[in-house]
């Protein structure tokens, strides 16, 4: 007997989100993956195109997505993750991923977003027109710096950063306490009335 396999699962139950677009960093994506699922969570890969399209990632890996965004509802969620590389570019111009981020993160569960992923923060837009990530610290990769302090965030260099629904992180090297706060907000959010 395997006693890993036996401990109680953290999230089991629960079903998370994440979104996949062509040029993902294949860490991003599959750690999570498969640490969430470790922890009892149903994933479900979210892409743009048809369900069952093969996306890959920077370096290869293959991941087929499971629903086409058009087809999720916020409330089948209970927390979403955003994983970094080039394919965040393609997800912001995507209105239908914008706007279940809104609504993921309106109904109060967690949203978590890794290295340009939190480009995301940038691009979804409040009721009044207004990024997100706006008045919230965040952190990314480096490059996105910028990016997310013109659009009103509080840059933090921390390998994680949490504030209100939003969670943030930097690199691949940041996957252990990105997928730790990620666990520790679904089931936060879960024990809320």
């Amino acid at each position: 007997v395997i006693m890993a396999a036996l401990r109680e699962k953290l999230i089991a139950g629960r079903t998370v989100g994440m979104f996949i677009d062509f040029q993902f960093e294949d860490m991003e994506a599959m750690y999570p993956k498969m640490r969430l699922e470790e922890e009892g969570a149903k994933v479900i890969v979210i892409g743009a195109h048809d369900k069952g399209m093969k996306y890959t990632g920077k370096y290869g890996y293959p991941l087929k997505s499971d629903a086409t965004v058009k087809d999720v509802d916020a409330a089948s969620l209970d927390a979403l993750v955003i994983p970094g590389g080039f394919a965040p570019d393609y997800l912001r111009r995507n209105t239908a991923m914008l706007d279940l981020i809104l609504a993921v993160a309106g109904a109060g569960k967690p949203v978590a977003a890794v290295c340009h992923g939190p480009w995301m923060f940038c691009s979804a837009r409040r009721a009044d027109g207004k990024p997100v990530i706006e008045g919230r610290k965040a952190t990314g990769f480096v490059a996105i710096k910028d990016d997310l302090i013109n659009a009103g965030a509080v840059w933090v260099d921390e390998p994680v950063v949490i504030d209100g629904p939003y969670i943030t992180s930097r690199t691949p090297s940041d996957l252990v306490p990105f997928c730790h706060a990620i666990i520790d907000e679904t089931v936060k959010a879960a024990s809320r009335p």
